[in-house]
């Protein structure tokens, strides 16, 4: 077990180009060189696209069109952790929220046959039998909670399922991984993975510190992901990981899922 975290930066540098690769359908869904395209089990397997989304990148917030539905349907995704609501302002990210959560509930109403609302683990296997793409409610701050912890009951109930505990800044939960400080969780931010844990809302340490990220790991009592980072042995970044972290246990004894989009 001592190779394990080489024989991971050895595995994740031979899939980088890959796993990249994985997350371009929806722009690039008929090009030859999609997943779907050179490897026959792909549409077979539950594909998740950990942080991406349909639509072009250029016009977030507008409506899907043809050809966006076009790529949905030629991806093969299965899922996609989508972000609602924007990052780093306490001014506007409550309204923000609700507003990127109406609008996707609402493209989700227009397009039936095409999308569905991920909610529970079961609407993977929907999803993939239907054809369809589950979108996973997320966020990449907890800005839109503000100082108020009663919001997570609200935001899981319009369906968030995913929250990314900091976005390279500070906040109020902890630090994020261009603060030099490094100052970890708050008390507040220790509060909220436990409610988080509570109400089954995944908690996302990709933006966090380093100091954060373990903090979380070691105070949450379920699994905890990284959904859009690396490891820091391949590349140096602010938002990747060291070996240590990543082969960390969480307080009930399992391990912190990186998982590289």
């Amino acid at each position: 077990m001592s190779d394990l975290p080489s024989a991971r930066r050895r595995f994740l540098a031979t899939l980088s180009t890959g796993a990249v690769a994985a997350t371009l359908p929806f722009a690039r869904a008929q090009a030859a060189d999609a997943p779907a395209a050179t490897w026959p089990g792909y549409s077979k397997a539950t594909v998740i696209d950990a942080l991406g989304g349909p639509g072009s990148a250029n016009k977030p917030d507008a409506a899907l069109d043809a050809a966006d539905l076009a790529d949905v349907r030629a991806s093969g995704i299965t899922a996609v952790n989508l972000t609602v609501g924007s990052v780093g302002s306490y001014a506007r990210d409550y309204d923000g929220a609700i507003e990127g959560i109406a609008h996707w509930d609402n493209e989700i109403q227009l397009h039936p046959d095409v999308l569905m609302k991920f909610r529970r683990i079961d609407d993977l296997a929907e999803a993939k039998r239907s054809g369809r793409l589950a979108i996973i409610y997320g966020f990449q701050d907890t800005t839109p909670l503000g100082e108020n912890l009663d919001r997570l009951d609200t935001f899981r109930e319009l369906g968030v399922r995913i929250i990314q505990l900091t976005y390279n800044r500070r906040n109020l939960v902890g630090d994020g991984c261009l603060e030099p400080g490094d100052a970890g969780l708050s008390l507040f931010g220790r509060e909220l993975v436990e409610r988080m844990n509570t109400q089954n809302v995944l908690v996302d340490l990709s933006h966090c510190g380093r100091r954060a990220t373990d903090e979380a790991i070691a105070a949450s009592k379920k699994p905890v992901a990284i959904t859009h980072a690396g490891c820091s042995a391949v590349s140096d970044l602010p938002r990747n990981k060291n070996d240590a972290t990543v082969s960390m246990k969480h307080s009930k004894g399992g391990t912190s899922r990186c998982i590289l989009a």
